[in-house]
C-alpha cells in the first residue's frame, strides 16, 4: 500500500464518522459537541492553546520528530519513502479516532488494542525526544512536540492501567509502560529545572502527573539563555 493510500484512508475514516454523525442524529450528542470539537482540534490532549506562540511552536516539523518518529511507530517499508512528518500525521491521526470512539463509549477489543499501542508509541517517541541533548527544547518545534508527546502517552497509559474500568493489560506491557512513564517524569522534572518547560506550555487535558511537577518544582536556571 502506498504512503498516499494509506494517508487517504485515514481521511477517509475521519471523514466517515463525522458525515455519520450529521446523518444519523448527531443531536443525540449535543452535550459533547463542546468537547468534541476541543479534542479533535487539539487531536486531543496535546499542546496548550494558550501558551505563549513564542515558547510553542509545530511539533509536525520539529527536528526531533524527524530524527525519533520512525523509531516510535514501526511503518515498515513504507517508512523507506515517506516524509517524517507524515508519519507524525498518521499517529496523531490514530489518536484522534481513539479519543472519537472512547468520546461516544464504544469500546471493543480492536479500541483497547489500538490505546495500548498508541501508549507505546506516544511513550517511545516521548523518550527519544528527551533523549537528545537539554537545549534541544529551547526550540519551539521541538519544545511543542516533547509537549505533546509526554501528554498523550500519559492520557493513554491511563486508560490502560485498569483503573477506568477496562481489563488490566499484560504484565508485561504495563512493566513497558511503567518504564516509559518513570524515565519521563524525571526528565521532565530536570526540564523544569531548566526552563525548557513551564506549566504554561500543556493545556488542561494534562495528567495530574505532569502538572504536579510543572508546579512543584522550581526552575533554578535557564539554559535557553546563551
Amino acid at each position: 500500500m502506498g504512503t498516499l493510500n494509506l494517508i487517504r484512508q485515514v481521511l477517509a475514516l475521519i471523514l466517515a464518522f463525522a458525515g455519520g454523525f450529521l446523518v444519523v442524529g448527531g443531536w443525540i450528542w449535543a452535550p459533547q459537541i463542546s468537547k468534541l470539537v476541543q479534542s479533535a482540534f487539539s487531536d486531543g490532549p496535546g499542546v496548550s492553546l494558550f501558551a505563549d506562540a513564542k515558547r510553542i511552536g509545530r511539533a509536525e516539523t520539529a527536528p526531533v520528530v524527524r530524527s525519533c518518529i520512525f523509531k516510535a511507530v514501526d511503518l515498515g517499508s513504507e517508512a523507506e519513502k515517506m516524509e517524517p512528518s507524515a508519519a507524525y500525521f498518521i499517529l496523531k491521526a490514530g489518536s484522534m479516532q481513539a479519543n472519537v470512539s472512547a468520546m461516544i463509549g464504544k469500546p471493543d477489543r480492536w479500541s483497547e488494542s489500538r490505546t495500548r499501542e498508541l501508549a507505546a508509541s506516544w511513550g517511545r517517541l516521548a523518550n527519544c525526544i528527551y533523549a537528545q541533548e537539554d537545549r534541544e527544547l529551547c526550540d519551539p518545534d521541538n519544545r511543542a512536540a516533547a509537549v505533546e508527546a509526554t501528554t498523550k502517552f500519559f492520557a493513554y497509559a491511563k486508560q490502560m492501567d485498569g483503573s477506568s474500568g477496562k481489563p488490566a493489560i499484560p504484565a508485561s506491557d504495563a512493566r513497558v509502560l511503567e518504564g516509559y512513564g518513570d524515565r519521563l517524569l524525571i526528565m521532565l522534572k530536570n526540564h523544569r529545572r531548566y526552563g525548557t518547560l513551564v506549566a504554561a506550555d500543556f493545556s488542561s487535558f494534562a495528567s495530574p502527573e505532569i502538572m504536579r511537577i510543572m508546579h512543584e518544582e522550581k526552575q533554578s536556571r535557564d539554559i535557553c539563555k546563551r
